[in-house]
């Protein structure tokens, strides 16, 4: 049993737990419990179905390089197209909106200057474009098509088997633009409405290709409906290799402005029966297609024995984080069992509860290091009440939201260096004071926006969990959130073995003892 007493100022502030929690009590105890920590390396994370994807290579200062690349299908935008007869194409672009924030804008807004989002590094990367014969599924056939199929980080294998001749596209060193773009399109009337856009990876690609896939396959059964076209042109590979410096972006996919655009044009007849030559404009979307990432690269060796030497029963000196395709953490809270019987023994009033990572500021860097970190229940792959209760909710503003719940990152007043805390207030009170709550795992992962770890109602209210599949894991790790894998931030935490007793992982109970 370990457990460290001290007598705290009644002037310390504490989180209120529904009615029982007393704000600036007097008599406050701090009780601090020792925990068991240790880091998990992800094998591999199911990637499909998020709301966004990477693309580019990142050079973690501690985590070494990570190369991500793209598999996706296309989608008609509508079944059994026409073009009309005499088809010349004229242009294939691909465009795929980045995330964008404006910046500035003159009087009249007719020159806006925009600044790029979930851009990482500052280099370049270089990037080719593949058709692949692999097909994806909607439904896993080894589930009897009960479920949906899941594609993971580590199947670019596969993928590189199933290439179809050369790249359809290639270009080295290739860096994202903020500049804003024009585009063309025809409006009801057939004339064409010049249009200024948001910044977008916008490429022109060849037209002879394009004119085989497409052009020459009309009213073929293979352009009939998504079903058969899916079928026959399977997946574009969108594969970043390095270059030795790095760049990373995350893109949405699921944007409508994200299609490859085929303007040409053909006879057509107008509203008279006369025939004439028309412009016209067909649109293969990204959205409403599978797509997934996959990812290359290792971490350190050092890094990596490091995690593996790790031990569930001890815990360990150093927690290793990182997102995407990275690691984690699980902590054990009363690893000692008598522990946990001796508090449930008295009547305690808790008045607060909390984890405290401090940094190790001599193996983390400060580039890509992360904002917030998040803690749930890894047993269950849930939420823990602490989250659903947390009154600082902010649907619009995610940076400071549930701030209670997760602290971002704070340089301590004393200068002793960087730290995340975590309040499980609602989790450890329960855990005491029911006698047949169980003390499940915990995971600690970085997320990008705490908001997304669940899904909402159109209240506001929780509905579901949004959590991606871990392949082939025998462990307790089976989940992770998904938001998790839309990261690619690291950083290294004192664990419960710290060498530094200040800084050494430990819980903190803050409580009133009435006896």
């Amino acid at each position: 049993m370990a457990v460290v007493f001290a007598f705290i100022a009644c002037d310390e502030e504490f989180t209120e737990i529904g009615g029982e929690i007393i704000n600036n009590p007097s008599n406050v105890e701090l009780r601090q419990v020792e925990v068991n920590a240790y880091s998990k390396k992800l094998s591999a994370v199911q990637t499909n179905g998020l709301s966004s994807y990477f693309l580019g290579t990142v050079n973690h200062p501690t985590y070494g390089e990570s190369t991500a690349s793209i598999v996706t299908q296309l989608s008609l935008s509508n079944d059994d197209p026409d073009f009309g007869e005499n088809i010349q194409l004229d242009s294939v672009v691909m465009t795929i909106p980045y995330f964008s924030t404006e910046v500035e804008s003159n009087e009249d807004e007719s020159e806006i200057e925009y600044e790029l989002d979930s851009v990482y590094g500052s280099g370049s990367f270089n990037l080719k474009i593949y058709e692949t014969g692999y097909f994806l599924n909607n439904l896993d056939p080894d589930a009897e098509f009960g479920q949906r199929q899941k594609y993971y980080s580590d199947q670019q294998g596969i993928i590189e088997q199933n290439i179809l001749g050369e790249p359809i596209y290639s270009q080295d060193n290739f860096e994202p633009s903020a500049e804003s773009y024009v585009s063309y399109e025809l409006d009801s009337d057939g004339e064409t409405d010049t249009i200024t856009n948001r910044p977008a990876f916008r490429v022109n690609l060849p037209v002879d290709y394009f004119k085989e896939k497409i052009v020459n396959k009309l009213g073929s059964v293979e352009l009939l409906d998504n079903s058969n076209f899916q079928e026959y042109f399977r997946s574009l590979f969108l594969k970043a290799e390095s270059n030795g410096t790095d760049r990373q972006i995350l893109f949405n996919l699921s944007s409508s402005d994200a299609k490859i655009m085929l303007y040409y044009t053909s006879d057509q007849e107008d509203q008279d029966g006369e025939v004439e030559r028309a412009r016209g404009i067909y649109a293969l979307n990204f959205s409403g297609a599978n797509r997934f990432n996959t990812y290359t690269g290792e971490f350190p060796s050092d890094i990596l024995a490091n995690i593996n030497g790790q031990s569930s029963e001890t815990g360990s000196e150093n927690l290793y984080l990182r997102g995407q395709e990275g690691s984690m953490a699980v902590i054990d809270l009363f690893p000692d069992e008598d522990v946990l019987t001796n508090l449930r023994e008295e009547e305690l009033l808790i008045n607060e509860a909390d984890l405290t990572f401090y940094v190790r500021e001599d193996l983390a860097s400060e580039s890509l290091q992360p904002r917030r970190l998040y803690i749930y229940d890894l047993t269950n792959n849930t939420i823990i009440s602490d989250y659903g209760l947390d009154v600082t909710l902010n649907t619009l503003n995610p940076e400071n939201s549930l701030t209670t719940f997760s602290e971002p990152i704070k340089i301590a007043e004393d200068g002793s260096g960087s730290y995340y805390r975590l309040r499980i207030t609602n989790h450890v009170s329960n855990l005491i004071n029911d006698e047949d709550a169980e003390n499940v795992k915990l995971g600690l992962v970085i997320v990008p926006n705490i908001n997304s770890v669940v899904v909402r109602d159109n209240q506001g209210g929780i509905a579901g969990i949004d959590n991606a599949a871990v392949k082939n894991e025998s462990g307790i790790v089976k989940q992770v959130p998904t938001a998790s894998v839309l990261t690619p931030y690291g950083t290294v935490l004192h664990g419960n073995t710290s060498a530094d007793d200040d800084k050494r992982l430990k819980l903190n109970i803050y409580y009133t003892n009435f006896n």
